[in-house]
């Protein structure tokens, strides 16, 4: 078996960059398990159309979502993350968006039936 140390005594240079190359990974990966996979808290979308405005909220919690037309509850679901990709199925739409980096706000891209109006609209994090 290998020594560790040269004839001086000294660490081998090999073992030492694989040593601090095995904790950077750790504590890479470490990171990346920490970084959370659900939103939190509420996120809105104001419409003018005619001058008159409507706000549109989702509040996310765990992995539930729950629609607010006015600050008025109408619709509830689960949703999904996966990268930047959030799949979100309201009252049995399927609605999909793109977020943002730091998730604080997202993209719709598409949905369902009369759902797909929303596409383009961008909700961010109150």
């Amino acid at each position: 078996m290998r020594s560790f140390r040269d004839a001086n005594g000294k660490i081998k240079k090999s073992w030492l960059i694989t040593g601090i190359a095995i904790i950077a990974v750790v504590v890479i990966v470490g990171v990346v398990k920490a970084l959370p996979k659900h939103l939190d808290g509420e996120y809105s979308h104001t419409t003018t159309f005619l001058f008159i405005s409507s706000t549109d909220t989702l509040k996310f919690d765990g992995d539930k979502v729950i629609e607010y037309a006015d600050g008025k509850k109408t619709n509830s679901g689960t949703y999904k993350i996966s990268g930047d990709e959030l799949k979100m199925k309201i009252n049995g739409v399927n609605m999909a968006a793109k977020l943002s980096d730091d998730k604080k706000s997202f993209v719709v891209k598409s949905a369902d039936g009369i759902a797909s109006l929303a596409k383009g609209f961008k909700y961010t994090k109150n």
